[in-house]
């Protein structure tokens, strides 16, 4: 998610406000835990930890044959 926030520096200039690039910033924070965000994947904003979570849910719901082809891993079947 993305919040408009204040990233004053206290300069001690008097404030010009909008004509600041610290007085309105968009900053980043993570969808599932509200954290500053570190990355953005499939369009949500994550930390890295929330990312790592929610990567390996996908992958532990892989069929094995599918883990294996994304890991480049040659499997033969004896049956």
């Amino acid at each position: 998610m993305i919040k408009e926030e204040s990233e004053c520096v206290g300069c001690a200039l008097p404030c010009i406000h909008d004509s600041c690039p610290y007085y309105r910033v968009q900053l980043h924070y993570c969808d599932s835990c509200g954290e500053p965000a570190d990355i953005e994947t499939d369009g949500k904003d994550y930390c890295y930890d929330c990312a790592e979570k929610d990567i390996n849910e996908e992958l532990l719901a892989l069929p094995f044959s599918e883990k294996c082809v994304l890991l480049g891993i040659e499997i033969k079947n004896y049956l």
